[in-house]
């Protein structure tokens, strides 16, 4: 089956992976498994066109560039902030994550603290696989 003929479709997926060369982060392997519906950008770009290309009931490895992942890492999204000027900001420790809401449009974003120091926290945008190889043990349960 076609792209055009799975867009739309829900795919049943059991997964694991993550950073390549890293333990796996993410793990639906066992359970139930995942519902997403193929073409709204709910999986990374790589990890969709290797699902399209599979039958149900098929399982493959597949790795994914950082292009067709979670994009490259963007220096220009993580910066320095006073903690005074972050919600529970004297409480932020490396490896927390925030949620920040964005004031031009009031959107709350994810940021991920990298680094902190006495009065300031160092705040990170791009998601933690950002710039990274991915891989991925998928397979894909059923479709309708």
């Amino acid at each position: 089956m076609d792209r055009a003929n799975k867009a739309g479709r829900t795919a049943y997926l059991r997964y694991k992976g993550g950073v390549l060369g890293e333990e796996p982060l993410d793990d639906r392997s066992a359970g139930d498994p995942l519902a997403v519906v193929i073409g709204t950008m709910q999986l990374p770009r790589g990890v969709e066109e290797a699902v399209v290309g599979m039958e149900v009931g098929e399982a493959r490895s597949i790795e994914v560039p950082p292009e067709l992942g979670y994009g490259a890492y963007q220096d220009k999204l993580a910066s320095w902030h006073l903690k005074g000027m972050v919600e529970h900001g004297y409480d932020l420790k490396a490896g927390d994550v925030v949620f920040w809401t964005n004031p031009e449009d009031g959107r709350r974003m994810p940021a991920w603290v990298t680094e902190e120091t006495a009065d300031m926290v160092k705040l990170d945008f791009n998601h933690p696989f950002a710039g990274k190889t991915l891989a991925y043990w998928v397979e894909l349960v059923d479709l309708r």
